[in-house]
């Protein structure tokens, strides 16, 4: 049973939490996939919305995790992972995204984002590994029905992303002599 202590440090914590994210550009709101990160604000194309951020694991604590949590962690590496924590941890999926992840971390608007519209990233954009993969549900026209890793994603989705330049770096240059022979 948690302490008076513990249950306060709790508090403390949420609402530090709290406090932080109506500083920024987003807030966590009710999404039809649980929860989701919401723009609190209207976010100019290129913009950063927030940085990842989390304790650096490999392949085997990411998979490690309960099966609830496993998809959480953010591929940075062909075996390292971001493991997230709020909020980025609730950024959901989009096949058709309106943000995307630069430098590894930042998560930046791949177009202007309203204020009070939820905020997607394609998981497929930093997957490089062979083992996760999750039904798509985001109801895009665009929709893949599948989540899995970059190399499985159309050629013309992959061009896309990779001239945004919103694929991770380990991915990204696998495709560099590609993207220079056009």
């Amino acid at each position: 049973m948690p302490t008076q202590s513990h249950i306060w440090d709790k508090m403390i914590e949420l609402s530090k939490v709290v406090r932080l994210a109506k500083k920024e550009k987003f807030y966590i709101g009710k999404s039809k996939f649980g929860q989701g990160l919401f723009a609190r604000r209207n976010i100019a194309l290129g913009e950063t919305i927030l940085k990842f951020t989390g304790d650096i694991i490999d392949f085997d604590k990411a998979i490690l995790k309960a099966p609830r949590y496993e998809g959480d962690p953010l591929q940075i590496g062909k075996n390292l992972y971001v493991n997230l924590e709020p909020p980025g941890r609730f950024v959901n999926h989009s096949c058709d995204p309106n943000a995307g992840i630069k430098n590894d971390v930042d998560l930046v608007a791949l177009r202007h984002i309203r204020a009070g519209e939820e905020i997607y990233f394609d998981y497929s954009t930093t997957m490089d590994e062979d083992y996760w993969v999750m039904q798509c549900g985001c109801g895009s026209v665009h929709c893949r029905r599948v989540i899995k890793d970059f190399k499985h994603l159309p050629s013309h989705v992959k061009r896309k992303y990779l001239e945004l330049n919103v694929v991770q770096n380990f991915i990204a240059i696998q495709y560099e002599t590609t993207a220079t022979a056009k």
